[in-house]
């Protein structure tokens, strides 16, 4: 299914606000795997960024300013761009504070900590890349032409307005390379601030986990996810659903398998059932549900929907 993304804005009525309620789980669903998805783009921002090292330097200290970081400072400036976006054309990370502050609302945060955080940390992220954004594109833009201005300034007669006026020389008068220096202080800041607020949302998002356990699409999400889980959490998915289902794994392989059999997605049902199986023999429901899935009659040519597979359980879709 086509990614939805909605206003916050309501009708007097209500009917906006009563058609997103009953959509509601969907969109949590999307907003935890569109954070895992920018998590993975920021890394690779993050890559990008790394490869800026001045390898000269006593401590291999970022260096924005060497020509041999051109090509890697172009590529930052394209990435954040396409994670920003625009307001007609939004990208990843201006469609996840989006739909972050759509589900977890400000009228609504008294009732929701955890939600309000994710939201207010994710708001954050998104005002941090948007200067990080400006300030890659002054380095860009301008970093070149201004230190060849600061040499030439220094090594020739450039004045204001001759060399006979007795005016100052330009390299007196505006430091070009520091202002440039200065906003490369900033990059750094900058990208060292979204880290470090992603890693708070990475924490609190993981704190959420029990809280939505109700939700089978964020259940069957950390199924198909099983990779990002790991990577995101240090966790594997068997954990995660221990910690969500009062210490039963299978509880939690058994609520996707129950989802899936609810959208008719019967191998991915009886995959999740055999995990339940693997994580306590004695589940009878997995046991039962087992048994009635092979049972079927023409079980894998009629019942066993396409699927595009991720790791373990493959993935159906976001809803079903």
């Amino acid at each position: 299914m086509a990614k939805q993304c909605v206003s916050a804005s309501s009708g007097p009525d209500g009917k906006h606000r009563n058609w997103f309620e009953g959509r509601r789980n969907h969109f949590i669903r999307q907003a935890v795997a569109d954070f895992f998805g920018f998590i993975n783009s920021f890394h690779q921002l993050y890559a990008e960024y790394l490869c800026c090292r001045n390898p000269a330097g006593s401590r291999g200290d970022i260096d924005l300013l060497g020509p041999e970081t051109n090509e890697h400072r172009l590529k930052m400036w394209d990435r954040l761009s396409r994670m920003i976006g625009s307001e007609t054309d939004k990208g990843q990370l201006w469609e996840l504070k989006d739909i972050c502050h759509l589900i977890w609302p400000e009228h609504d945060r008294r009732h929701n900590v955890h939600g309000a955080l994710v939201d207010w940390l994710l708001g954050s992220v998104f005002h941090e890349a948007m200067k990080l954004k400006e300030n890659i594109y002054l380095v860009n833009t301008y970093g070149p032409a201004a230190l060849r201005l600061r040499g030439l300034s220094s090594s020739s007669s450039i004045c204001l307005p001759d060399a006979a006026s007795g005016r100052p020389r330009l390299s007196t008068m505006v430091d070009v390379e520091l202002l440039i220096q200065r906003i490369g202080v900033d990059v750094r800041r900058q990208m060292e601030q979204i880290g470090i607020l992603l890693g708070q949302a990475t924490y609190i998002l993981r704190m959420m986990m029990p809280e939505l356990a109700a939700n089978p699409l964020v259940v069957r999400l950390l199924v198909e996810e099983e990779e990002r889980v790991q990577a995101l959490w240090g966790e594997d998915t068997d954990a995660v659903l221990a910690d969500m289902f009062a210490g039963s794994a299978a509880r939690g392989f058994c609520a996707a398998a129950r989802s899936y059999l609810a959208g008719q997605w019967y191998s991915q049902a009886l995959a999740a059932y055999n995990r339940a199986i693997a994580c306590d023999e004695c589940c009878e429901e997995a046991r039962e549900k087992i048994a009635e899935i092979e049972a079927m009659p023409g079980n894998k040519e009629t019942h066993c929907r396409p699927m595009h597979v991720h790791r373990g359980i493959a993935n159906p879709g976001k809803q079903g």
